[in-house]
């Protein structure tokens, strides 16, 4: 599918919700597309804007620096050792399904509301995707291939970075978007429930403040956000993995 089918798609939607709109047949509360569009060119040209993207934006990217330095290193050593694996994957698992908004109230007291409080709850919440993956990619490594590594006489360092570490990479990569994603989602939603300068305090503000144009602008932007990082994380992962067939196939 070429990208015009999409794009014809959703620009039909617009032209529908636009004269939706404009004929007051939706609520008040849903503004046309023009207007928030409208709204949305005007509030990027303000500071305060721009001082709260960059807020979450730096959250999430100290927070996911964060996952990566503990979740890989982590990940590879319970996934080594089949005591270890056998031992933690079920832990890991249920401490996966806990959410972390659970921890808030307490994480407040402790960090106060902002910016430290974000990257806690990213790294708190980002924490489990890459951890799994790297944990199920070194387990999953082919046996067959490290034991011909060994009989050609390669030391446990060398079969690590050679075999294991190359197999072990597309996990990380799958796990390292899926830790993105949510990463980006709990920096733009912690200052939403709790306040702060992110970007979900801003469109807290506008919601508040009754200025439905302007909040679903915002909304629209953090949208536009997370395709950016999402785009710049799968770009980083075909570059870094041309060499793997997944990377190959997806190209062709």
């Amino acid at each position: 599918m070429s990208v015009a089918e999409p794009a014809l798609v959703v620009v039909a939607v617009l032209a529908v919700w636009e004269l939706l709109a404009r004929i007051g047949v939706l609520p008040s509360s849903i503004p046309a597309p023009g207007s928030i569009v409208s709204s949305l060119a005007s509030d990027m040209q303000t500071s305060r804007l721009w001082n709260g993207v960059l807020d979450s934006v730096g959250a999430w990217a100290i927070g996911l620096g964060i996952v990566v330095v503990v979740g890989v290193p982590v990940g590879v050593l319970l996934g080594s050792s089949r005591v270890l694996y056998a031992a933690t994957r079920h832990t890991v698992e249920f401490l996966r399904m806990i959410p972390s908004i659970a921890a808030l109230p307490l994480l407040v007291f402790v960090y106060g509301v902002g910016f430290q409080l974000t990257v806690v709850l990213v790294v708190l919440t980002a924490l489990w995707p890459l951890l799994l993956q790297s944990m199920y990619g070194v387990h999953d490594v082919d046996p067959v291939a490290r034991d011909t590594a060994r009989v050609y006489g390669l030391g446990r360092g060398r079969v690590f970075a050679r075999v294991t570490m190359p197999s072990v990479a597309p996990y990380v990569a799958t796990g390292l978007r899926l830790s993105g994603t949510i990463a980006l989602v709990v920096a733009i939603a912690t200052s939403l429930v709790v306040g702060g300068s992110g970007l979900g305090a801003l469109i807290a503000s506008a919601s508040n403040s009754g200025q439905n144009p302007l909040m679903y602008g915002r909304i629209l932007l953090a949208g536009i956000l997370g395709l950016i990082l999402t785009g710049a994380l799968i770009a980083a992962e075909r570059r870094l993995l041309h060499w793997h067939p997944s990377q190959r196939q997806a190209s062709s």
